[in-house]
C-alpha cells in the first residue's frame, strides 16, 4: 500500500510504477468513483475498447443490445 500526502489544490500525484501498471498517460480521462467512503479512481476506456472486450468476453455472436447495455452500465450518470 502506498501513502500519499493532498497538494494544496487537493492534488494527489499517482506514482509512476501504477500509471505505468495501468497504461494511464497525460491527457487521459480517469473515474472517480466513492464507495463505502472510499475513493476508486479508473481510467476511462473509450468505446472500441468496451466493444473488443464485450466481443472477447462473449465467445461468439454478440448483439449491439449487449454492448448498448455495458456501455450504459459504464457510464451511467456521465455527463451530469
Amino acid at each position: 500500500m502506498l501513502s500519499k500526502n493532498v497538494l494544496a489544490k487537493g492534488q494527489v500525484v499517482i506514482p509512476k510504477t501504477i500509471r505505468e501498471l495501468l497504461a494511464i498517460n497525460v491527457g487521459d480521462e480517469l473515474v472517480i468513483d466513492v464507495e463505502d467512503k472510499k475513493i476508486i479512481l479508473s481510467k476511462k476506456q473509450n468505446v472500441l475498447d468496451v466493444f473488443l472486450e464485450v466481443c472477447e468476453r462473449s465467445l461468439g455472436k454478440i448483439s449491439m443490445k449487449e454492448i448498448k447495455r455495458e456501455l450504459e452500465a459504464r457510464y451511467e450518470g456521465e455527463g451530469d
